[in-house]
């Protein structure tokens, strides 16, 4: 298992790759020279059935207008049903570009500008961006860190909930960066408020299946069965079998007034083109990827482990907020430095490592930083010894 993962193919040019543009690691860290850790994407080679299926694929010789029909929408119905026991319907599923693609679209067809929409920072700094461009209003009910695990302010989420304006909320199930995977428990209570206050449920469950083994997924839809139909679930294969650049994403709604004004929206802005090479690869990752996904994330259950006793026996001080989803960590330098400026010069010019700085995900995100852990365990390992080295000097 170990080897597979270990390994990083050095003959592939991926100047082409957001991970590794050189624009974009100029942009954020002031340099191109450093270990780009950054992005929520995977150095992995993908599963040897995958490959094998595209190879078929660019055989064929043939790549038309293509249908998503029920042959692909099954596998990731079964998928969800056997990994998680979530029980989607078929006529409830639509597809688009991304995550983001839908959580914009449902937005600026369901609420009106200027409405309110909630998020619980630190959170993944695109839904700050998506919310602005479509002129609504960011509604901040900000997570709390309380003996190293995030928890969620309910009451300060009922009273902002509560207020006329507030029109809808993103949860991001697990929880991208804090790597918190809701407990059922909070799930219901967070469905209550929600529910109670007719505020519209988002649910962005594309983590869901990078899950560590002490903890449970547990679907917001299966929460809303018998509860409410106020709510729309968007995922995709992408984080999961590592290829965000291959497939599209999906939606998923019981509410059929919602399901039509989706589906027309991605009617009139083309949002729901496919290719041949994706459809097959939604097919092939929800039919055959049981057995190499649970052995990426016991690699990655590795890898935190694997930092974990790093810091602990060489930067005390660096405090790793264990995660139990997502192959994100999210790493705690307060007693490192005086503030982000110092953090930054920290990172990006004496260890040459380039993560992402917590300042990027709203408050609460000062003095931290995220660190994509799906690469090599020697890349990461470098990485730490980079940071411990311009921590000591």
């Amino acid at each position: 298992m170990a080897a597979k993962f270990d390994k990083y193919k050095k003959d592939i040019d991926r100047s082409s790759f957001v991970r590794y543009s050189d624009n974009y690691l100029n942009s954020l860290f002031g340099s191109n020279k450093v270990a780009p850790l950054w992005v929520a994407d995977s150095d992995f080679i993908v599963m040897p059935q995958l490959v094998k299926a595209m190879k078929k694929v660019a055989k064929r010789g043939l790549y038309p207008y293509e249908l998503k029909t029920p042959a692909i929408k099954q596998p990731l119905i079964d998928w969800f049903a056997k990994r998680h026991n979530i029980k989607l319907k078929m006529e409830g599923l639509q597809f688009t570009t991304s995550v983001l693609t839908g959580l914009a679209a449902a937005i600026d067809e369901l609420t009106e500008k200027g409405d309110g929409i909630l998020i619980q920072p630190p959170v993944y700094n695109a839904f700050k961006g998506l919310i602005e461009g479509v002129d609504r209003t960011i509604v901040n009910n900000p997570l709390s860190l309380k003996d190293g695990k995030y928890e969620i302010d309910f009451k300060d989420l009922e009273k902002k909930a509560a207020d006329k304006k507030t029109k809808a909320m993103i949860l991001c199930s697990p929880h991208n960066p804090v790597g918190r995977v809701w407990t059922k428990k909070e799930l219901e209570k967070v469905a209550d408020i929600c529910i109670a206050n007719n505020v519209l449920m988002l649910t962005d469950e594309i983590h869901c299946d990078i899950i560590y083994s002490h903890v449970k997924f547990t679907g917001m839809t299966e929460i809303y069965k018998g509860k409410s139909d106020h709510i729309i679930m968007f995922g995709s294969a992408g984080k999961s079998f590592g290829i965000p650049g291959l497939v599209d994403s999906f939606i998923y709604t019981p509410n059929e007034e919602y399901k039509n004004a989706l589906q027309s929206r991605i009617m009139r802005f083309h949002l729901g083109k496919s290719n041949s090479f994706g459809i097959v690869a939604m097919k092939t990752v929800y039919k055959h990827g049981f057995k190499w996904l649970d052995k990426k994330i016991s690699y990655l259950e590795a890898t935190v482990s694997m930092i974990d006793e790093f810091l602990k026996k060489n930067l005390p001080d660096v405090k790793l907020i264990k995660p139990e989803g997502t192959y994100q960590v999210w790493l705690d330098f307060n007693k490192v430095v005086k503030n982000d400026e110092e953090l930054g010069e920290l990172l990006f010019k004496k260890a040459k490592v380039g993560i992402a700085p917590g300042k990027m995900y709203g408050p609460g995100g000062n003095g931290f930083a995220r660190m994509n852990i799906a690469s090599p365990q020697p890349m990461i390992m470098d990485a730490l010894k980079a940071i411990e080295k311009a921590v000591k000097s």
